[in-house]
């Protein structure tokens, strides 16, 4: 597809759903951007603050804003709704409670002028409280995943949705968003854009931060982890090179032994024997996880590994990251 020099380069689609708290400031941000050929279309997905009377006070002061309504449907509904309504040679996403700093547009177009292979264009990232940048999405140079990181796309999202930018005739080819998937879309779109051939463009400076509050999806541990194991068995059910299907496979034990872990959580405060067995169901997912079978009889025999400390420090492990 040629690249158009007229009209908007870059389409930015932002879903809400009861955003006033963020949206205006989120918005603020697209409209700072140094880049100015951009349209934003703001998906309302049936809030009932006045998220929609916010935007269309912004969208009256700035015609490349546009406000499209429609009922609830989740993140990944509104982003396809955002797609097709969407006129630029490039989609950026950005989740309603993020912010982009004022170069990130600038920044994600020279990548694609200096690199013209690139398809998927991303940056680094703050963590974010809402006041202070807390950490980096990514402070090791070496583990930043630019060109065609498959392999490792294929055992975690290594890209922030509201960090990316796609080629319009990317998604043209692989599709639109699965809306069956309200946590993890995002990763779902990663991997089949990489089945088809994927070089990723990335700025290793932070150019978005991305808000931690009790408000984010990701909070959601359990329903996330469901959500990846669906991601991965739907991988499956596509015809993959098998070096890929073996990659999926592999992942797919992890996913099913991390759903396992993230099940136990609720239990560590209870009988000790309901934990313990649900580590032995998440080493039986993934037996090469040697670790998960340590925790197991880390808990099921503490005193000949150590004592109790032992089985405390496994279900701090739990409780940390799962």
């Amino acid at each position: 597809m040629p690249i158009t020099d007229q009209g908007p380069l870059v389409s930015v689609i932002i879903p809400v759903y009861n955003g006033a708290q963020f949206i205006s400031k989120t918005l603020a941000s697209v409209q700072d951007q140094t880049y100015s050929r951009w349209e934003a279309i703001v998906v309302d997905d049936g809030s009932i603050d006045d998220s929609v009377a916010q935007i269309r006070q912004m969208a009256a002061r700035d015609d490349r804003i546009t406000v499209v309504c429609q009922s609830n449907g989740g993140t990944q509904a509104a982003r396809n709704t955002g797609l097709s309504q969407a006129r630029g040679d490039f989609v950026a996403l950005l989740d309603q409670d993020d912010l982009w700093l004022p170069g990130k547009l600038d920044a994600q177009i020279r990548v694609w002028r200096e690199n013209p292979r690139a398809n998927l264009f991303f940056t680094n990232y703050w963590n974010w409280d809402g006041a202070t940048d807390l950490s980096l999405r990514y402070s090791q140079r070496r583990k930043f995943p630019e060109g065609d990181e498959s392999k490792k796309l294929i055992r975690w999202c290594l890209f922030g949705a509201s960090t990316v930018m796609v080629r319009r005739e990317v998604l043209d080819k692989v599709g639109c968003f699965n809306v069956g998937l309200l946590l993890t879309g995002d990763w779902d779109l990663w991997l089949r854009i990489a089945e088809t051939g994927l070089w990723a463009g990335g700025v290793w400076e932070p150019q978005v931060r991305y808000r931690l509050w009790p408000g984010n999806a990701s909070k959601n541990v359990i329903r996330t982890m469901e959500e990846n194991v669906r991601v991965l068995e739907q991988a499956l059910t596509r015809p993959q090179l098998s070096w890929r299907r073996r990659a999926y496979r592999r992942s797919l034990a992890i996913a099913r032994g991390n759903l396992e872990l993230a099940r136990i959580k609720p239990l560590l405060d209870g009988p000790a024997e309901k934990a313990t067995a649900g580590i032995l169901r998440a080493w039986k997912c993934c037996p090469r996880q040697i670790k998960w079978l340590f925790w197991y009889w880390a808990t099921l025999c503490p005193n000949s590994l150590g004592g109790r400390w032992t089985s405390r420090r496994v279900y701090d492990k739990i409780r940390g990251k799962w």
